[in-house]
């Protein structure tokens, strides 16, 4: 298959697992960006990249951050709070699926997350590309990560979500368990996490404030997991009537989807159609 593009072979080189000194590396070499993309992310691979990035560089990061990978264990929030202490910048990308590191003129796509399993234990294959290509990648990320459709991932957000993770019950507590640690990282992958938070309602519903309980209660009446926008605007007369000097009911509204949306409850699949990740 012919693309119409000359590439030279030199530019690639192919990535194994483990890779971890390759990225470490990489990582302690870059002076002027990082760019990180992948779904998972750990605290022991965050604190890795706090010990050998330069405090310098232009530091990025973009999460799928949705409760239910942090109530399963799939990803740490600690890890986003380590990035944060590091002037990270943090974008949520609900869809995202591709693992894209880039280090100044280098970029390394692969199949591995930033997770320990996908450092060193899982069977993980990429490439490492150099030179002009690497610009067009940088592009790409850039594309991705300043579209103000993808909310940024704030320290408000972070403890937020801490805070309903703490509240969830004992009984609901992570429900993949293994007797040790290591299994633990060694069987998360992309094919049996859960995207939907099941940690109970009650958990969400005593952490939000007034208006975003009412929304979030709201959705919980509307019987499908995908629903329209018309759906949550038919209880714009009840919300009315809960907050009688409020005018702007319809906007308020798509306020509290955009919050539930940024705290990784709600996704964004269409115009005027959104996605329960809760059960």
């Amino acid at each position: 298959m012919n693309f119409g593009i000359q590439f030279d072979l030199k530019m690639f080189q192919i990535i194994k697992s483990p890779w971890e000194a390759n990225f470490l590396s990489l990582l302690a070499e870059a002076k002027k960006n990082v760019f990180l993309a992948s779904p998972f992310i750990k605290l022991q691979t965050a604190l890795l990249v706090a010990q050998k990035i330069n405090k310098d560089v232009d530091f990025r990061y973009i999460n799928s951050f949705k409760l239910a990978h942090f109530h399963t264990g799939a990803s740490d929030l600690e890890a986003l709070s380590v990035f944060k202490k590091q002037n990270c910048a943090l974008k949520n990308v609900h869809n995202l699926h591709a693992k894209l590191f880039v280090f100044d003129n280098t970029a390394i796509i692969t199949s591995g997350n930033l997770t320990p399993g996908g450092l060193r234990n899982n069977l993980e294959y990429g490439i490492c590309v150099n030179d002009q290509l690497v610009e067009e990648i940088k592009n790409d990320y850039l594309t991705i990560f300043n579209n103000p459709d993808y909310p940024e991932i704030t320290l408000d957000i972070i403890d937020k979500a801490e805070a309903i993770l703490k509240s969830i019950p004992r009984e609901k507590q992570k429900k993949i368990k293994v007797k040790e640690k290591s299994l633990f990282e060694k069987i998360i992958n992309d094919e049996n996490i859960n995207e939907r938070f099941e940690g109970g309602t009650q958990s969400i519903i005593t952490n939000l404030s007034t208006w975003e309980r009412d929304v979030f209660e709201c959705l919980e009446k509307i019987e499908n997991d995908v629903f329209r926008l018309q759906e949550i605007y038919n209880f714009e007369k009840y919300l009315g009537s809960l907050h009688p000097n409020n005018n702007y009911i319809k906007a308020k509204i798509r306020q509290q989807l955009q919050y539930l949306r940024k705290l990784g409850l709600v996704e964004f699949v269409q115009p005027g159609v959104y996605k329960k990740l809760w059960v």
